[in-house]
């Protein structure tokens, strides 16, 4: 009897043995370690063309691989309204002259606040806090784009867009294919906006800084509070609001720290109003500690909704197929041969 269990355990512990070398496979093809299987990222690389005009870039990202179609057009303005980015995103195109987006939302940085915080809750808000000074970010240099290669066949797309006075720059980042930027991951269908203040013109010597940010589109935006990266595990302490379609929904997230003066400190997000010059649009405040250089990193971005599972590449599926009937080969072969003993 003991013999029996023993060769039952010896197979369990062959198939766990067997199994979680097969789930190794996966690890072992990330050779660029960003936390994503090449086979997978070959297959969800895009491609991305540029047109440049006064004051607006013009971006377009479709997918390189594979027989989905679709296209995400993203548009940078920086004029007198401050500086916006839209993202729309069409899925499974019927045409070259489509015009149909799944989703369509846009996020504008207008203007710089300097407040107090009255009832020290770290929020701006204009019916309780004292407004110092106002400042319009509504006049820009011109934009400045650098290419930086990723790997052989895919690029890091990375803009720079500075008010005329140099106190406020937004680094703009797209890239062709999974990668980790300064310490943040991005996908392919996500854009890194890096916001950076620096030597603000403070009037008050106890004040600080909220950036008033206009949320567009034709669906309310929401909080959300558990983002996409987070829940795959791509990021922690992670925020931000979101819109949902039918099938895709549209986000825009930031790390709930700043680094300010060097030191990480608490950035608040205000809850969503109603725009100040827009009732059918919103707005909402990031809030800043006061510093002489703020630097965080907003992320907007676009995601299946429900998310689409993970693909595990064809050679893993196979690899796991042929162990288990090895292993169910084994079982049988000691089942022959336990029944021959009796």
């Amino acid at each position: 009897m003991k013999l029996k269990n023993y060769n039952l355990i010896g197979i369990v512990l062959l198939g766990i043995l067997v199994l979680t070398s097969a789930s190794s496979l996966v690890s072992a093809s990330d050779d660029d370690d960003d936390g994503i299987d090449d086979d997978f990222e070959e297959s969800n690389k895009r491609d991305i063309s540029i047109e440049f005009e006064p004051n607006q870039i013009q971006i377009e990202s479709s997918m390189r691989n594979g027989a989905k179609k679709d296209e995400i057009q993203l548009k940078l303005t920086f004029e007198s309204e401050g500086l916006s980015v839209e993202i729309s995103y069409e899925s499974e195109m019927t045409s070259e002259n489509s015009t149909e987006f799944e989703i369509e939302f846009e996020v504008t940085f207008r203007k710089l606040i300097e407040f107090v915080d009255m009832d020290d809750n770290g929020i701006y808000n204009s019916s309780i806090d004292d407004t110092i000074q106002e400042v319009l970010l509504d006049s820009f240099q011109p934009a400045i784009y650098t290419p930086i290669n990723i790997s052989g066949d895919t690029l890091l797309h990375y803009f720079i867009v500075n008010t005329t006075d140099g106190v406020f720059a937004a680094h703009i980042y797209l890239v062709e294919e999974f990668d980790i930027v300064n310490g943040t991951f991005i996908k392919p269908t996500q854009t890194k906006i890096d916001i950076e203040i620096t030597d603000f013109n403070y009037i008050n010597g106890s004040s600080q800084l909220a950036l008033y940010t206009k949320l567009e589109s034709e669906v309310e935006y929401e909080e959300d509070e558990h983002t996409e990266n987070e829940e795959e595990g791509h990021a922690s302490d992670e925020t931000g609001v979101i819109i949902y379609g039918t099938d895709f929904a549209g986000f825009f997230t930031w790390t709930e720290n700043a680094t300010i003066d060097g030191v990480s400190k608490v950035v608040l997000g205000s809850p969503i109003e109603v725009d100040d010059d827009d009732e059918n649009e919103q707005k909402m405040y990031l809030n800043y500690p006061r510093g002489s250089h703020i630097y965080h990193d907003p992320i907007m971005g676009v995601m299946e909704f429900p998310a689409a599972p993970f693909e595990l590449p064809i050679v893993v599926i196979v690899s796991i197929i042929s162990i288990v009937g090895i292993v169910g080969a084994i079982l049988v072969v000691v089942l022959r041969r336990r029944r021959n003993i009796k």
